[in-house]
C-alpha cells in the first residue's frame, strides 16, 4: 500500500508571522512546534497574515517516524530521539507470572532443602559406623576431636563397586593422618614394649579394640585379619578431611627420603616380608619407586606453582588489563581501518587462489610434457600421489572454480560489504560515545555468578537431605537392616545411629527442577544483559543529532526500560534448548543422526531471539511481535544479514586471535628471560609456562568480553539500519536516521541533513 503523503512546508524555504499586523486567533497545531516557530506539516500562522522568507532549519519535528508510537511529541522538541519516548507497556504478562511463579517454586524447593538437608553431612564424611568425624552427637558419639578420615586399605576403594556401596574397606576417624609408611610385619620380632609404642603412635585400629592387651605380634595378626587393626600405613595428608597418600599429590620426592625405608611399602615388604595384606607403591600411588627415584628436586609441583604465581601476580595483572587495552584500541582500529582491513583480507584470499591456481595448471602441463604417468594403486610415500598430473588436473579446476565464484560473488555483494563496512564504523562510534557499554558486561557477569551459587546452594542441601535412622543393637551386639528402629532424640540403651534414610524419587525430582531453574535464570540473565545493551545502542542510532540528543546513562535507562515493562519477553526465551539422552542405542544413533539438525535449530533459535530483543528494546512490543518482525526483516534483507555477520565475524576473529596470541608471544618471551625489562627485575620460575597459560586464557576471556558488546553492537545497529531504510525515505516528514557515509552508499539523501558528528 503506497504511503500517504503530507503536504509539507516546502524544503528550502518556511514562513515566519510578521509584527506590522494585529495579531490573530490560531488553532493549535496537531504536531509540535519548535521554539523557533517552524511549524509542521500544513499548520501554522493563518494565511491571510504577511509573511517574510527565512532559510530552512534542521529541527522539524514529524509526527510520525518509523514504526514508533511516540506518546508525547512535545518532548521531541528537547531531545530528537523516539526511541526514549515511544509508547511501551508490559509484555507477555502471562509468561512473566509464569516466571513468577517458577521462582517462587525454585524457592519452595530450597526451602525443602533446608528443612530436610543437613550440609554437614556432606562436609563431614562417616565412619563405617555411619558416625561423622569431627562432630559431637550428644548421647551417643564424640568426635569432635577425630576430624579425619582414615581409611584401612585405600586400594579397595578402586573398584566400581565404591559407585555403588561405597568404599569396601574398614573406615575410621583419626585425630591425624599418618606421618610415615608403615608395615604390621615389621613388628614379627618386636618385644612387647615395642609393640606396645607402636599400637600408642602408628597401629590404627577401630574403637572395640583395646589396645592395651596387645602385646604379641600374634594378637595384632589376628586383629588385621579380621579387620579390626590396619595392615599398613602411608605417609598421608589431609584433603577434604580425608587421608590420601602423600604422593599422589606431590609428583617429586626427594631422593634420599625415596630411599629411606620409612618411606617406600615395596622396600618394607622386601625387608620384612608379605602375606598379602601390604599392597605395592604402585596401587597406592600410581608409579613405582624407579621412577620416582629418577626425579631429584625437592618441592612438591604444586608449592611450585604456587611459588610462581607469588612471582608474578601483579606481572600477569598488568598483561591482562593490556589485553583489555589492546581490545579498546582495536574497537577504534575497526572503526578508522575496518574497510581497509576487509578488503585486504579479501584480496588475500583472491590472491591465493589466484596464485593456486596458476601454480596448479603449470605443474599439470610440466608434468604432462615430461611424460609422467597416473598410478593411482597404494603407495607407501604420499607424495608420489603429487608427481601424477591428473592431480594437479584436479586441482587446478577446483581452485579456479572456486576463484571465479569467488570473484563473482564478491562483484555482486561489493555494495553489500561496503553497507557491513560502514555498518562498524558507526557501531564503533556508538561505543566510543557510551563508553559505559564496555563496562557493563561485569554485571550479567555478576548475576551469573549469584545465579550458579544458588544452584549450588540449593544442590548442596538436597543432597544432604534425608532422615537420620538409629537401630536397637540386637542380643549379639550386632545391628542389621531388620533391627528395630529406634527414636534418635530418645538417647536411649543400645539405639545406635546407623546412616540417613532419603527419598530417592523425590530428591531426584527436585534436583531436576533446580538444574532447569539454573538454566532459565542463566537464559534470563543473558537476556536482560542483551536487550539493556541493545536498549543503549538503538538510542544512539535513532539520535537525531548524535552531540545532544542520546541520552544521559543510555544503558542504566536501558536497563530500567527492560525491568519495568519487558520481564516477560525476558523469561521467554527460546535459546533454551535443552538436549535428550537415551540409553536405547536405536534412539541414540538417530539422535546423533540429528544431532546436526538440533545444532542448526539451536543456532536458529538463538539468532531468532537476540534479534527479537533487538526489536524489543527499539519498540516496546511482545516477544513473538518482535521476533516475528524482526524475522521478515531479516528475511527481506538476507544477503546484507549473512554480509554484515561474515565481515563483523571476521574482524572479531582477527581481535580475539591477534590480541591473544600476541600477549602469549609477549609473555612468553618476558617470563622464560628472553626479554629483559630495563628496570624491571628478572623473575626466576620454576615453570614459566604456568603465568603464560593464565595471561593466554585472560587474555582471550578480556578480549571476549569486549568483543561481545561489539558484537551486540553491530547487530543493534544492522536491525536499526534495515528497519530506517524501509520505514523512511528521506522526506521532511520521515527522514533517514542513519549517517552520511551510508546515505551515500546507497545513493540517496535527507531533504534536510541531521547532525550525526
Amino acid at each position: 500500500m503506497a504511503r500517504k503523503k503530507h503536504r509539507t512546508v516546502p524544503a528550502a524555504e518556511v514562513y515566519e508571522k510578521s509584527d506590522s499586523f494585529p495579531p490573530m486567533p490560531t488553532a493549535p497545531p496537531l504536531s509540535p512546534t519548535r521554539m523557533d516557530n517552524v511549524y509542521p506539516d500544513n499548520y501554522g500562522p493563518p494565511m491571510h497574515q504577511a509573511y517574510h522568507v527565512q532559510p530552512a532549519r534542521a529541527n522539524y519535528v514529524p509526527d510520525q517516524i518509523a514504526r514508533f508510537n511516540v506518546i508525547k511529541p512535545d518532548r521531541l522538541a528537547k531531545r530528537h530521539n523516539p526511541q526514549l519516548y515511544t509508547k511501551r507497556g508490559c509484555t507477555d504478562v502471562f509468561c512473566c507470572f509464569l516466571f513468577f511463579v517458577f521462582i517462587v517454586g525454585w524457592v519452595i524447593v530450597a526451602c525443602l532443602g533446608v528443612m530436610w538437608g543437613d550440609p554437614q553431612r556432606l562436609i563431614y564424611p562417616t565412619d563405617s559406623e555411619f558416625r561423622r568425624c569431627g562432630v559431637n552427637q550428644d548421647g551417643y558419639y564424640n568426635l569432635s576431636k577425630r576430624p579425619y578420615l582414615f581409611y584401612f586399605d585405600l586400594t579397595k576403594c578402586i573398584s566400581y563397586a565404591t559407585a555403588l556401596g561405597g568404599c569396601q574397606t574398614t573406615q575410621i576417624c583419626v585425630e591425624e593422618c599418618p606421618s610415615t609408611y608403615f608395615s604390621y610385619l615389621q613388628l614379627r620380632t618386636a618385644s612387647a614394649s615395642e609393640i606396645q609404642a607402636k599400637m600408642k603412635s602408628v597401629v590404627y585400629c577401630t574403637d572395640d579394640v583395646d589396645k592395651a592387651s596387645v602385646t604379641t605380634f600374634q594378637a595384632l595378626q589376628a586383629l588385621v585379619q579380621k579387620g579390626k587393626c590396619v595392615s599398613y600405613t602411608v605417609k598421608s595428608v589431609p584433603v577434604l578431611q580425608r587421608c590420601f597418600p602423600e604422593a599422589i599429590f606431590n609428583a617429586v620426592d626427594n631422593v634420599n627420603t625415596v630411599l629411606n625405608s620409612s618411606n617406600s611399602l615395596d622396600y618394607l615388604t622386601r625387608t620384612f616380608g608379605d602375606d598379602v595384606l601390604i599392597p605395592q607403591d604402585i596401587q597406592i600411588t600410581g608409579q613405582s619407586s624407579e621412577v620416582m627415584k629418577s626425579v631429584v628436586e625437592d618441592q612438591p609441583v604444586t608449592h611450585k606453582v604456587i611459588h610462581d604465581l607469588s612471582q608474578t601476580w601483579w606481572q600477569t595483572l598488568i598483561l591482562i588489563f593490556a589485553a583489555g587495552i589492546l581490545s579498546f584500541i582495536w574497537t577504534v582500529i575497526m572503526r578508522l581501518l575496518g574497510s581497509l582491513l576487509i578488503w585486504i583480507s579479501i584480496l588475500l584470499v583472491l590472491g591465493a587462489l589466484g596464485f593456486g591456481a596458476a601454480f596448479s595448471w603449470i605443474k599439470w602441463n610440466t608434468l604432462k610434457s615430461t611424460g609422467a604417468i597416473d598410478d593411482y594403486s597404494f603407495h607407501p610415500a604420499f607424495d608420489a600421489y603429487f608427481e601424477m598430473p591428473t592431480t594437479w588436473f584436479v586441482v587446478a579446476i577446483v581452485t579456479s572454480v572456486l576463484l571465479v565464484i569467488f570473484l563473482l560473488v564478491i562483484l555482486f555483494i561489493r555494495q553489500r560489504i561496503s553497507i557491513a563496512c560502514a555498518l562498524i564504523s558507526e557501531s564503533s562510534k556508538a561505543i566510543g560515545s557510551m563508553m559505559s557499554t564496555l563496562l557493563f558486561p561485569l554485571f550479567p557477569f555478576l548475576l551469573h555468578i549469584a545465579v550458579f551459587a544458588l544452584w549450588g546452594t540449593i544442590a548442596i542441601w538436597l543432597a544432604s537431605s534425608g532422615q537420620e535412622v538409629c537401630r536397637m543393637k540386637e542380643t549379639n551386639g550386632q545391628i542389621y537392616n531388620t533391627s528395630a528402629k529406634c527414636d534418635c532424640t530418645a538417647k536411649l540403651a543400645g539405639c545406635t545411629y546407623v546412616g540417613i534414610e532419603k527419598e530417592s524419587e523425590t530428591i531426584f525430582w527436585l534436583q531436576v527442577y533446580n538444574l532447569f531453574a539454573f538454566f532459565w535464570l542463566s537464559c534470563f540473565v543473558t537476556a536482560l544483559g542483551d536487550i539493556a545493551l541493545a536498549g543503549a545502542f538503538a538510542s544512539y542510532y535513532w539520535a537525531r543529532d548524535k552531540r545532544h540528543d542520546v541520552p544521559t546513562f543510555p544503558v542504566i535507562r536501558a536497563l530500567n526500560r527492560a525491568v519495568r515493562y519487558n520481564l516477560g519477553s525476558i523469561a521467554l526465551d527460546l535459546s533454551l534448548s535443552p538436549s535428550s539422552k537415551s540409553s536405547n542405542k536405536a534412539i541414540k544413533y538417530f539422535l546423533m543422526c540429528l544431532k546436526c539438525c538440533f545444532w542448526c535449530l539451536e543456532m536458529f533459535f538463538k539468532l531468532l531471539t537476540k534479534n527479537a530483543y533487538i526489536m524489543i528494546a527499539i519498540y516496546g512490543k511482545n516477544f513473538f511481535s518482535s521476533a516475528k518482525d524482526s524475522f521478515l526483516l531479516i528475511t527481506r534483507n538476507i544477503v546484507r544479514t549473512v554480509v554484515v555477520h561474515k565481515v563483523a565475524g571476521i574482524l572479531l576473529f582477527l581481535g580475539k586471535a591477534m590480541i591473544t596470541l600476541g600477549m602469549g608471544i609477549l609473555s612468553f618471551y618476558y617470563f622464560s628471560g628472553r626479554w629483559v625489562v630495563e628496570g624491571v627485575p628478572k623473575v626466576e620460575l620454576y615453570y614459566y609456562f604456568v603465568p603464560i597459560v593464565i595471561v593466554v586464557i585472560g587474555s582471550y576471556f578480556m578480549a571476549d568480553l569486549f568483543f561481545d558488546v561489539y558484537e551486540m553492537a553491530v547487530d543493534t545497529t544492522f536491525i536499526c539500519f534495515l528497519e530506517d531504510s524501509e520505514q523512511n525515505d528521506g522526506s521532511l516528514e520521515r527522514p533517514y536516521f542513519m549517517s552520511e557515509k551510508l546515505l551515500e552508499i546507497l545513493g540517496t539523501k535527507n531533504e534536510i541533513p541531521l547532525h550525526t558528528k
